[in-house]
């Protein structure tokens, strides 16, 4: 808790040690880089207390746990990873939810019947997924089937960035960590905006890292959001508006509407006040959600509570923040 707003981790990862065992080397990436490069992370991921030890460290009273980015490493994992989830789940149903884990390209069977599982039998709620899976886009129609299962069951559907190493830009000044890594979730959110939520208008979805900059892109999208059914003159379709224009058009409310059951956490970027206070500027309270990236980022609980404190400080309503703090998580994940 802090000022009366209980605090809600959007983007905190924790694996099972029995899940660990089945990542490994993959069509699309190696995960054994990323298990040595964060060596001291991943000791305390499938640490459960280590988890609770931080959250009271730093304030936060429960956490979503997912881990969507390590799905590619196949069925066998999810599996292993919604078991100990759900497990998780029943001893510390005050302090954790827990997504579900599929991976898109196994067989849909399966992946069908593991929703249904995770649901019914192991008390998990939403549906983690990664930014891309190699050529397979969150558009791609592979996706729908899950979409179907997510909207069936009124649940979220997580987008993390995918954490492989060939993006753009690759290794080269760790671009894959940093720029590419954002540039992946951000294509993503595009490709669901127009590519996903016409088709499923009901689906519920929470992008991390404040969708890889979308407090400026969306701005940009803005200014170039034309959708066939709104009439815009002859000489301005498919060329960039003015906001102010793009307004007047009605083209800036067909964009909001689009956006109705979006929230975006604020994990990915160090606790850094101005992408927050941009966050609350440009999407409003109730599409902004708090998320840590424990243990990968802010794995300090002083400095994670440091962190919280001056997000409580901002100079917001106090609603907005028992908004960003939990509220909206809440709600989507019926607390």
């Amino acid at each position: 808790m802090i000022d009366g707003h209980q605090v809600v981790d959007m983007q905190h990862h924790y694996i099972p040690a029995q899940a660990l065992r089945f990542a490994g080397k993959t069509a699309e990436y190696d995960y054994a880089t990323t298990l040595s490069r964060f060596r001291e992370a991943y000791r305390r991921i499938s640490d459960i207390d280590e988890n609770l030890a931080y959250m009271d460290g730093a304030g936060i009273d429960a956490a979503i746990l997912s881990t969507g980015s390590f799905t590619p490493n196949g069925f066998d994992f999810c599996r292993a990873c919604n078991d100990g989830y759900g497990e998780i789940v029943r001893r510390h149903p005050r302090r954790f939810r827990g997504m579900i884990h599929v991976y898109p390209r196994d067989d849909l069977a399966r992946n069908l019947d593991e929703i249904r599982r995770s649901v019914e039998e192991l008390g998990l709620f939403g549906l983690a997924l990664a930014s891309s899976y190699g050529e397979v886009t969150l558009d791609s129609p592979l996706m729908s089937p899950l979409y179907e299962a997510a909207v069936a069951y009124d649940m979220p559907v997580f987008v993390h960035p995918t954490i492989r190493t060939h993006l753009w830009g690759g290794d080269r000044y760790d671009m894959h960590t940093t720029v590419s890594r954002e540039y992946d979730i951000a294509k993503s959110f595009v490709e669901i905006l127009y590519g996903v939520l016409p088709k499923f208008p009901a689906l519920k979805i929470i992008t991390a890292h404040l969708g890889g900059g979308f407090p400026t892109l969306k701005g940009r999208l803005l200014a170039w959001h034309q959708p066939a059914h709104i009439p815009i003159p002859p000489h301005s379709r498919r060329h960039g508006l003015a906001i102010e224009q793009a307004a007047e058009l009605g083209l800036v409310a067909d964009f909001e509407r689009a956006l109705a059951n979006c929230l975006f956490d604020s994990a990915g970027y160090g606790g850094w006040l101005p992408v927050i206070r941009a966050g609350f500027e440009t999407l409003g309270a109730g599409h902004v959600c708090f998320g840590s990236d424990y243990p990968y980022e802010m794995n300090d609980p002083v400095y994670a509570k440091r962190a919280i404190a001056a997000m409580a400080a901002l100079e917001r309503p106090a609603e907005d923040k028992r908004r960003f703090f939990g509220a909206n998580l809440q709600t989507m994940f019926r607390f």
